[in-house]
């Protein structure tokens, strides 16, 4: 993830929000029900891997000691560009806001992205999407 910097990549959220969110109806459709973590963990890979969102390799900050570390991510600040570089762990997208008892409260990429992109509208901050590394 990144924020504040127009003129750095990225991919903007609305997109690819939308298209993840496309998927899991589809498939919620298809199964006769919500889809579940793993299967939202398979349709963000499938669109990752389809549209290239799989990083070649990590970026180097990632080597260095990040500015704050929390949970489930790292964070360094990119004085250069007045931007931050949030690296979450693999498995560690928070919870969900809501779910029914039977359903794995455990927030999938789809999620995660889904409430960067509200974050981006409620606070007017441009946090993209850089990829992700295939681990």
């Amino acid at each position: 993830m990144r924020d504040r910097c127009p003129e750095a990549p990225g991919v903007p959220l609305p997109p690819l929000v939308a298209q993840l969110g496309e998927s899991c109806e589809a498939s919620s459709r298809l199964h006769g029900g919500t889809t579940y973590h793993a299967e939202e963990l398979g349709i963000f890979r499938a669109i990752a891997a389809e549209q290239g969102h799989f990083l070649g390799e990590a970026p180097a900050q990632l080597g260095e000691p990040p500015t704050a570390e929390r949970n489930e991510h790292q964070v360094w600040y990119r004085e250069e560009s007045a931007t931050f570089l949030k690296a979450t762990w693999p498995g560690h997208f928070g919870m969900k806001v809501v779910h029914r008892n039977d359903e794995e409260p455990q927030a999938s990429p789809v999620g995660y992205l889904h409430r960067w992109m509200l974050h981006n509208e409620l606070f007017g901050d441009s946090v993209t999407f850089l990829g992700a590394l295939d681990t």
